[in-house]
């Protein structure tokens, strides 16, 4: 626990909890220790987390080498459990990124004006990050759906796009690393006390409102193909990208994206990714994509 910054982190997690919920909202609080390995849970409030007490018992626990974990959604009152039946209310969108974070941060806050500003971006080692928009008004499958498509366009992780997640809770160190890394966070719109809609984000294609694992993947396995006339899902991919590459988006993170939704249907994900987006990169060449179209998304 050596290191500086530490002294200054202390009420970051009670800032971090005040700003982004109610009082009265019910929460779960997750410690990991990977080394052990042993899970502790606790429901509780947001003002009870936010406490002194609650606090330092976080941060002795930290000290042991737990990892510290926070739901980012609201579960009803008394809760035993942190299920998606749980969750009472959606408090907001998130993203979590372990590849190529730094850029894809960058991409998410300068070069995608159709995005709402996010309200908090959490550093939570090198090179990884989670980005959060506040949000009101979305349903758990509203806030999934668009979860998993903002995943997709953007490389981020698709397995943490379930409304019941935990997220890192800034302020407590992460020990998966030979140093300890202290979990920073930025606030950006959620200083002005912005809480976004569902109107707010971009309008979702229907390539983009299907579920992963894709269709081809999910419902060959139980036997089920796909309705005729119906867009393949290499097809969907090329269309994903060449909507991507006209927005500006890096090569990179596109077929990052691609990649990462197709890891357990191609022997070569990365190498499938990579010629799709080129071969997407010459179609918009050929015939760039109308600004409009760009825009909605449609």
């Amino acid at each position: 626990m050596a290191d500086p910054d530490y002294a200054f982190a202390r009420d970051v997690a009670t800032r971090y909890v005040q700003a982004n919920f109610a009082p009265s909202d019910c929460l779960a609080v997750v410690l990991i220790n990977k080394q052990t390995p042993a899970v502790i849970q606790r429901i509780t409030t947001a003002q009870k987390i936010a406490g002194s007490d609650f606090q330092a018992w976080l941060q002795h626990r930290n000290a042991q080498r737990f990892e510290i974990y926070l739901s980012m959604n609201a579960l009803h009152d008394g809760a035993h459990s942190r299920t998606k039946a749980d969750v009472a209310t959606i408090r907001h969108i998130y993203l979590d990124f372990d590849h190529n974070g730094d850029e894809a941060v960058r991409t998410l806050f300068f070069k995608r004006p159709d995005l709402p500003t996010p309200s908090f971006a959490v550093n939570t080692s090198p090179g990884r990050w989670q980005v959060i928009w506040q949000v009101e008004g979305f349903g758990k499958e509203g806030a999934e759906t668009l979860q998993r498509a903002l995943a997709r366009e953007t490389g981020a992780d698709p397995a943490a796009t379930d409304c019941a997640r935990v997220l890192r809770l800034p302020g407590f160190f992460n020990h998966k690393h030979a140093r300890p890394y202290l979990v920073r966070m930025e606030a950006h719109a959620a200083l002005a006390g912005t809480v976004y809609r569902p109107s707010q984000f971009p309008r979702l294609s229907l390539d983009e409102r299907l579920p992963y694992p894709p269709a081809t993947g999910t419902h060959a396995l139980n036997g089920h193909r796909p309705e005729p006339g119906a867009l393949s899902q290499s097809e969907r991919d090329w269309a994903y990208a060449k909507r991507a590459l006209a927005r500006g988006e890096s090569p990179a993170i596109v077929a990052a994206a691609i990649a990462s939704y197709r890891r357990f249907e191609k022997h070569n994900p990365k190498y499938y990714a990579e010629l799709t987006v080129q071969k997407a990169a010459l179609a918009l060449k050929a015939s760039p994509t109308p600004a409009d179209e760009v825009q909605d998304r449609t």
